[in-house]
């Protein structure tokens, strides 16, 4: 893994107390968001005992059981939390997120009718509509879903002052499905400005570049956040510079890698980064120095 600045202070708050429920709840999340699933998985099963019961501890293990698969478990627990508190909508909107990417359309657009009537504003649950909709055809409604998701993402970017992450990576997400794709790229890259190592970030300034073919874009964020970046992200922006023709961009990209010693994203970015790599710790003995290519100059 690169750098773990994301959940590393999560980590340490559990640490203190980690009976805390405040502090369970921040640290699944994140470990789930930074594709740490299994760990999530192992955290959650090591608390059920104390907080089989709290609302907000039981969405999160929902959300991971999701995400490992297991659309059955996930689903006893989003239907166990909807007769828990009825009047809560996080589990109908989990609910009808998981049966729309099971298939089950007229379930998903029960659950997320349900989710919208306990809060119509919510922009995650007016995603999640937009998404049905455009599934079962009807372009029109998942239009106005999609924009109005955007409208209140746009608020609460407000109201955090425009540096939480995770509204900038959904801003461009629904900027991306309305393919307003510069506007994605925009949000994108704000996005990982603001937690570069959170993939959530990473993947929506990655589809709106690609989609873009800006690989000069792409690029400059990648360099001004490259300390930060997950060597997965920093292996996939290697690759993505390469697909979209920016072979001169994708070796630089490469020779900081081994500037800085990011062993693992330049032994498996692509077949040529191990020649490459092989080569510079020949020629340099082992200190991993590489000079890179002044862009000014070509």
């Amino acid at each position: 893994m690169g750098n773990n600045s994301y959940i590393d202070a999560a980590i340490e708050r559990f640490r203190r107390n980690p009976s805390d429920l405040d502090s369970v709840v921040d640290l699944v999340g994140r470990l789930r968001s930074a594709g740490m699933v299994d760990d999530a998985f192992r955290l959650c099963r090591s608390v059920m005992k104390l907080h089989s019961g709290a609302y907000e501890f039981l969405i999160e293990f929902a959300e991971v059981l999701c995400l490992r698969c297991d659309a059955a478990g996930a689903r006893r627990v989003f239907e166990r939390l909807t007769g828990m508190n009825p009047d809560r909508f996080e589990a109908w909107n989990g609910l009808g997120a998981l049966e729309l990417s099971e298939g089950n359309l007229e379930a998903a657009d029960e659950a997320l009718k349900r989710a919208l009537e306990l809060a119509p504003d919510n922009a995650e649950a007016l995603r999640n509509a937009g998404n049905c909709s455009a599934v079962r055809g009807d372009k029109t409604l998942a239009a106005d879903y999609f924009e109005r998701a955007l409208s209140r993402y746009g608020k609460e970017a407000v109201e955090r002052k425009g540096s939480d992450a995770k509204i900038l990576a959904a801003m461009a997400e629904v900027h991306l499905l309305l393919n307003n794709y510069d506007k994605a790229l925009e949000c994108g890259k704000r996005a990982a400005s603001a937690a570069p190592s959170d993939p959530a970030s990473w993947s929506a300034l990655r589809k709106a570049a690609v989609r873009l073919r800006d690989g000069e874009s792409y690029y400059r964020a990648v360099i001004a956040m490259i300390n930060d970046i997950r060597d997965d992200d920093l292996v996939m922006s290697v690759r993505d510079l390469r697909g979209m023709g920016f072979e001169r961009e994708a070796e630089e990209l490469l020779g900081y890698t081994v500037k800085i010693n990011k062993k693992s994203a330049m032994a498996d970015a692509l077949p040529f980064a191990e020649s490459r790599a092989r080569e510079l710790t020949e020629v340099t003995g082992g200190a991993m120095e590489y000079k890179i290519i002044n862009r000014k100059s070509r």
